[in-house]
């Protein structure tokens, strides 16, 4: 029991800090290896429903779309998956796990897909919700579900798919096993406690307003890491200093968040190889937000900086070793991205929605409070520095 038990927290300890690395396109592969019953008890002890609950509705995941949690209630008629807050207890925890990680392998009655090739031309790939002698209705994949019927006469053939309507690979989107817990524990809480449950863990608007770029989808991550010189390590050199300081501290000092990951003694949670960092930059993890200011270059200059000033001698355990598999194993793209913009210092950083500061109200001359607290008003990413309007208190006029 004992053994059982110490296998099973070094695999998920590995799982967490990277050892198993997840480079674009084998995570997914990583936890089809793993025996679902591990997976299982790696989301119930480490798994976080709040952070699975941001995962499933953001936009890039496309759960949500097909899958819709109305946090009100609301019209399913248009769904193109099951309504996942009433499974029941009935569907087990493996079962869960092996829906996302292998969709076509069940597909839930009501769910398998048609192609509907029509004496036009046309192919329909779509969900079939009646048929008659005279006609078939069918909620279409390509129009969101939307429902659509069609003659009899106006169909040359109909094929029953075999592969499920939810692609194969989702789980490559995400950017550590930790996101892959995190959802779980968030499938697993809504199939228990249904649409109130939903409803609670409901995250507000303003976590998933961010879009990634059009161009991080074609990026050259191997042409970015080889192009890596003394000019990078300069330019992340003052990156870090200027923004990444603040929260992870240098050698010197420690940072400001005691839950930052201090990158000389520290273990990474959310992988050590170069693309797992770029995707924690990208997609943010934790407490850690999405640097959406940086653009693809300067998120490697500052990789490598802290791999050549932190990792590579004070915390080599760390330090994932670049070699041409790796390269070659990377995401393929056309381009870098585009050019570095100037680094405002006040605005780089994600404040959050409130900032005790002195300023100087527009207005009257030596207008100032010289301590204010200024509360951001308008929704949107980016925290108090990027805002449009503003409450501002001053506590010694009150």
């Amino acid at each position: 029991m004992k053994s059982n038990r110490l296998s099973f927290l070094i695999l998920i300890t590995n799982l967490l800090c990277g050892a198993l690395i997840a480079t674009g396109q084998v995570l997914e592969q990583e936890l089809q290896q793993t025996p679902f019953s591990e997976l299982v008890a790696g989301a119930k002890q480490f798994g976080d429903a709040t952070r699975g609950a941001i995962i499933f509705h953001q936009p890039s995941m496309a759960c949500a779309k097909c899958h819709p949690i109305d946090p009100i209630g609301g019209d399913a008629t248009t769904a193109l998956g099951p309504d996942l807050t009433a499974l029941g207890r009935e569907v087990a925890d493996e079962s869960l796990i092996e829906s996302v990680l292998y969709p076509s392998k069940v597909i839930r009655e009501g769910y398998d897909s048609v192609t509907i090739l029509t004496i036009d031309g046309k192919l329909i790939s779509a969900l079939p919700v009646q048929q008659t002698p005279d006609h078939i209705t069918l909620r279409d994949v390509a129009r969101d579900g939307e429902l659509i019927t069609i003659p009899t006469e106006d169909i040359e053939q109909i094929k029953r798919n075999e592969l499920s309507i939810m692609p194969a690979g989702q789980m490559n989107q995400l950017n550590s096993s930790q996101q892959f817990f995190d959802l779980i524990r968030y499938l697993m809480e809504i199939r228990d406690g249904g649409a109130e449950r939903a409803r609670q863990l409901q995250p507000s608007p303003s976590l998933l307003t961010y879009s990634i770029p059009e161009y991080e989808n074609r990026l050259d991550h191997a042409g970015l890491i080889r192009s890596w010189n003394s000019d990078s390590f300069q330019r992340g050199e003052a990156i870090y200093n200027r923004v990444c300081a603040n929260c992870h501290g240098t050698h010197s000092q420690v940072g400001s968040l005691p839950t930052s990951l201090r990158f000389q003694e520290g273990q990474f949670k959310n992988g050590i190889d170069p693309l797992s960092m770029y995707r924690t930059l990208t997609h943010g993890f934790g407490q850690m937000t999405p640097q959406t200011w940086m653009v693809p270059s300067q998120k490697y200059d500052v990789i490598h900086y802290i791999r050549q000033a932190y990792l590579d001698t004070h915390n080599p355990s760390q330090m994932f070793v670049i070699n041409d598999n790796y390269l070659a194993g990377l995401p393929a793209g056309d381009t870098w991205g585009p050019e570095p913009s100037n680094i405002v210092e006040w605005s780089a950083m994600d404040y959050g929605p409130s900032l005790i500061h002195t300023y100087q109200i527009p207005g009257r001359d030596h207008n100032f409070a010289y301590k204010g607290i200024a509360i951001r008003l308008d929704p949107g990413a980016g925290g108090v520095s990027r805002g449009k309007h503003w409450m501002m208190f001053d506590t010694d006029t009150l």
